[in-house]
Parts: structure tokens; C-alpha cells; sequence
């Protein structure tokens, strides 16, 4: 078995794979619960956007963690993407085909548009995208100032007849609002749009769009079998 782990700034996601199937998965904080799920893997592929979790987990755990070969992704982009962005590509290239806007929809919301490489030795070409606050980060910082109220994290196409409606109305509107002129700016009704993320099946319902909560681990995976 191998095994994929995606140590994003909230969640640390664990999957492990037969082939290009996904057998079991799981989402655990303990390091040494992520070495006895991974007892077993011959072999594990980090997606992390964030270092020094990946070097704690490492030292706590004596794992050995092959990194996301980035070198298999074209950048039309300025600076270094996020992994996990990059393993979303290669997933959805084989889920959904190309041209592909994924919308990952945890702790920050990443928009981000791919397309056939336009170089030999590439798998697929990342264009870059948009960031947003995540659901959570939204809802969190009206409450800061104590004067409005913590609501559920959920959103409303409705206007408000309340304070926590009015709270959640004002969610859609600006982060599905947001995500529709994102997407509009990124012709995305001429490319295929999927959806993952903790948050993603909350939004992808306003889309019609398929929503996929293992997308990331899958690209992992994928990409381990073009390295090996």
C-alpha cells in the first residue's frame, strides 16, 4: 500500500492507496496516530503547505515522506503555489478532463484554473487563480468585535429576518457571490468545475458542480505512479 498525506494549515489528511484506489482515510492530529495508520505503506507522499508541521510529524513519527514532485506541473504563475493546489490539478485532470477550474474550499478558499501544458514533459498546466477567506475565517471575524453573535457555519440564499440570518445571508453573498464573479472573470461555463475541501459540498450545491472530498489525496497518488 502507499500512502498519501495532505498537512494542510487546519487539517491533516491521511489516505492510503492500492494502486490508484483509495482503501481507507482518515483526518488525525496526533502524530503517532498518523504512524500506526500509515503502519504498513511502503512508501508516503507529503502534500503540505505547511513546513513545519511536516518537519514535527517527521521527527515525532521517524517517517520517511517522499515530497510532491512539482516538476510534473507547468507554472504559468509567479511565485510557488501551494501543493495541495498542484495535486488538485493533477486529480481533476483525471477525474473531470481538461481545461478545469477546481474550487477548494477550506480554511481559505483557492480558485484555481488548469489547462493542457503547453510544454513537452508536463502533465498539466497551472494558470493560478484566486484566494478568498475560507467559511470559517468569514463567520469568525464578525464575531471578534463581541457585538455580533457566533453563528452555525452554514449560508443562506435568503434574505435575513434575523441577526444569525442576516449573518448568513451576508456569507453568500459574499463568498458564493465572490466565487460566481471569480468564476464568471475565468470563463469557467467553457471548462469543467469541480469542487473539494472541508466547505466544498456547502458551496457546490449553488453550481451544479461535482464536489469530491478526496481530490487532493488523489493527486497525490497520482502523481507517486508518474515519480515511480
Amino acid at each position: 500500500m502507499i500512502g498519501v498525506i495532505d498537512i494542510g494549515n487546519t487539517n491533516i489528511h491521511c489516505g492510503l492507496f492500492i494502486n490508484k484506489s483509495l482503501k481507507k482515510e482518515s483526518k488525525i492530529d496526533d502524530p503517532l496516530g498518523i504512524k500506526e495508520f500509515f503502519k504498513g505503506a511502503s512508501e508516503i507522499l507529503s502534500i503540505s503547505v505547511v513546513p513545519e508541521k511536516e518537519k514535527l510529524i517527521h521527527d515525532l513519527t521517524n517517517m520517511e515522506m517522499v515530497p510532491f514532485p512539482r516538476e510534473l506541473i507547468q507554472l504559468n504563475y509567479d511565485s510557488e503555489p501551494g501543493a495541495d493546489r498542484l495535486a488538485n490539478g493533477l486529480s481533476a485532470m483525471e477525474d473531470v478532463g481538461l481545461p478545469v477550474i477546481v474550487v477548494d474550499s477550506g480554511s481559505a478558499i483557492t480558485i484555481d484554473d488548469f489547462s493542457k501544458p503547453s510544454m513537452k514533459g508536463y502533465l498539466v498546466k497551472f494558470n493560478g487563480g484566486a484566494i478568498l477567506p475560507g467559511l470559517k475565517w468569514f463567520f469568525s471575524s464578525l464575531s471578534r468585535g463581541k457585538t455580533l453573535p457566533k453563528v452555525k457555519l452554514e449560508l443562506k440564499d435568503t434574505p435575513g429576518r434575523s441577526t444569525e440570518g442576516c449573518i448568513k445571508f451576508g456569507g453568500y453573498g459574499a463568498l458564493v457571490g465572490g466565487i460566481k464573479e471569480i468564476l464568471n472573470l475565468m470563463d469557467y461555463k467553457n471548462k469543467k468545475l469541480i469542487f473539494t475541501g472541508g466547505d466544498g459540498s456547502e458551496f457546490s450545491k449553488y453550481f451544479n458542480a461535482d464536489y469530491d472530498p478526496f481530490l487532493t489525496l488523489k493527486g497525490g497518488i497520482i502523481a507517486y505512479h508518474h515519480i515511480r
